[in-house]
């Protein structure tokens, strides 16, 4: 049996630690790399291509865990000789469990989502469904995806942060021109 490949980006150097330790321990998973921040993370994506990266939101600096699954799906879909059996998969695992964090993770495109007060065998199950394709999601957070795929038209957008457009008339002696010449 083929093992799992899995690389670890996380910014809590005992968090990082303690789940390093765990997924070396596992005979499924191959334990292949980790970073502290989103920067390290996608250079240790890009040289690795793991199976499976598991990735927290709240990483440090100007790449967190949403925008550097965005980066590292976007790098994979660009690249020609990558089969699309074969794809890497990324499982979020976070503490972070309201509707626009797991709304912005999914639509970067991340594959699973995992809370990380979740059992090690929780986590491993996580994995190993994340690599055989298939959308691994905390039953805590599941209220969230259920609730948006039930009203998909809902905003999630906050009000006070659409701009406004406004949208001025013509000057008069562009009027004038338009009228003389229908």
């Amino acid at each position: 049996m083929n093992k799992i490949s899995v690389a670890l980006i996380e910014d809590h150097h005992l968090t990082r630690a303690g789940i390093k330790a765990a997924l070396e321990d596992c005979e499924e998973l191959e334990f292949i790399g980790e970073a502290a921040n989103g920067l390290q993370g996608i250079t240790l994506l890009e040289k690795t291509r793991p199976d499976v990266a598991i990735v927290d939101i709240g990483l440090p600096g100007l790449i967190d865990g949403i925008e550097l699954t965005k980066r590292f799906k976007e790098y994979i879909q660009s690249d020609i000789t990558s089969s699309v059996d074969n794809q890497p998969k990324v499982l979020i695992l976070t503490m972070q469990d309201n509707e626009e964090s797991v709304l912005a993770a999914f639509a970067a495109g991340a594959d699973s989502y995992c809370m990380k007060d979740v059992s090690f065998e929780k986590l491993v199950e996580a994995v190993v469904e994340t690599n055989a394709g298939e959308n691994w999601i905390d039953s805590s957070i599941a209220r969230i995806v259920l609730a948006r795929m039930n009203n998909p038209f809902k905003e999630s957008v906050n009000k006070a942060a659409i701009s406004t457009v406004s949208i001025n008339g013509v000057d008069p002696e562009y009027s004038q021109s338009l009228m003389a010449n229908p």
